[in-house]
């Protein structure tokens, strides 16, 4: 799991409006980067990790829900909260893949293939599990959601 990256520019003399501001843009700058790998698919960390990240998000934007205007605050919240769901998914079945794929060795060969039937099952579910996962990063983009965030949550 990566590491929270540090918020910079926080400070007990400047105000909580501030720091939350910095502390969200952070966050949200965190879970960004690891769009792509995820979008790629081929190492699940991604997926992991911006999962990760977006909770991370998630908890720092309910802590400081009081000092913004709840409106669009609750748009942007919802939003990251679909990112929570969506990636959520794909790393349920990551996790089971993963599994299945550690203990095969130790079956004997009738149970080897059983299980690597189930694999195959679970990989093509993944792979189904993914297209809302890319559906979401395309309207994403296609919103503008990042730019958005920034300017409103913007320090």
């Amino acid at each position: 799991m990566a590491k929270a990256w540090k918020v910079k520019g926080i400070a007990p003399q400047k105000s909580l409006e501030k720091c939350a501001r910095r502390i969200i843009t952070t966050r949200l700058r965190e879970m960004m980067s690891f769009k792509e790998g995820a979008i790629d698919g081929t190492d699940i960390e991604y997926v992991h990790d911006m999962r990760v990240s977006s909770r991370r998000l998630r908890a720092a934007m309910r802590n400081f829900s009081a000092c913004f205007p709840k409106r669009k605050f609750k748009r942007h919240l919802k939003t990251v909260q679909n990112i929570t769901s969506t990636m959520g998914d794909v790393r349920d079945l990551d996790i089971l893949i993963d599994y299945f794929q550690k203990d095969v060795e130790t079956l004997s060969e009738e149970e080897q293939i059983g299980v690597q039937n189930l694999i195959k099952h679970l990989q093509q579910e993944r792979e189904e599990s993914r297209k809302p996962m890319l559906k979401m990063f395309s309207k994403l983009d296609t919103s503008g959601f990042e730019k958005q965030y920034l300017k409103f949550f913007k320090t």
